[in-house]
């Protein structure tokens, strides 16, 4: 069945996802456990300077908000791209060391959740977000509150979210994440690049876009805050 779900979540991310360029990484939602307790998400690109490719997979603890126990892998591959060349074989052959965890937390790579939030290429990329859940009639509100510092040493900066759903019926439910007082070296900035729901619709999952300095322009990577629904 892992298997099965494996090959299809890769072969619609082949067509669905696109050409990653330079230091850009592009996002994989690589799906949930049954009663979404785990998040399996990566990550690929391709080095700007060396034109190889490389990838991330990480397994998150969606109630800790924490990554699970042997849940991340990295990889550069040694194999220089070619113009036109797509670097998504570099996590298709990560993914391979990632099976065995993945099959002990059973995570199933259809179950990705439910989209309710995406960045749109080329949008405005907003520190506060207003968006509808259209299924649950749900309002949401996300701001993202950013710390940036530059000094000779380089740039380091921090983050906090504040969230808010408010219900048809007008009443309102508030939760926080992120940890402001975590400071990362080499960020710039950051922006919030999507939101998804949980099968269990206990979670949200927000994807955050960091904005890395010191590498090409438009160099990026992402992370993901998992925080449990009031």
């Amino acid at each position: 069945m892992i298997r099965r779900g494996m090959l299809a979540a890769f072969a619609a991310l082949a067509l669905l996802v696109p050409l990653a360029a330079g230091d850009v990484a592009t996002f994989a939602n690589l799906g949930f456990s049954p009663d979404s307790s785990w998040f399996m998400f990566g990550q690929y690109g391709m080095d700007a300077t060396t034109s190889r490719p490389w990838a991330e997979i990480f397994i998150v603890d969606t109630k800790k908000n924490v990554f699970a126990p042997k849940g991340s892998w990295k990889g550069d591959f040694q194999r220089k791209l070619e113009p036109g060349q797509s670097p998504e074989g570099a996590l298709f052959s990560l993914f391979a060391q990632a099976v065995p965890q993945a099959k002990v937390l059973k995570i199933d790579h259809l179950a990705s959740g439910r989209l309710i939030y995406i960045l749109a290429d080329g949008q405005e990329k907003p520190q506060k977000l207003e968006f509808r859940d259209f299924k649950t009639g749900d309002l949401w509100q996300i701001a993202l509150n950013k710390s940036v510092s530059e000094g000779k040493d380089g740039v380091r900066s921090s983050f906090g979210l504040e969230i808010s759903r408010t219900a048809p019926d007008g009443s309102v439910k508030r939760v926080v994440a992120g940890t402001p007082t975590l400071v990362r070296e080499g960020v710039k900035d950051y922006v919030v690049q999507r939101a998804i729901v949980s099968p269990d619709e206990k979670t949200l999952v927000i994807v955050i876009e960091k904005r890395m300095d010191g590498k090409a322009d438009g160099s990026l990577r992402f992370m993901v805050e998992a925080v449990r629904l009031p």
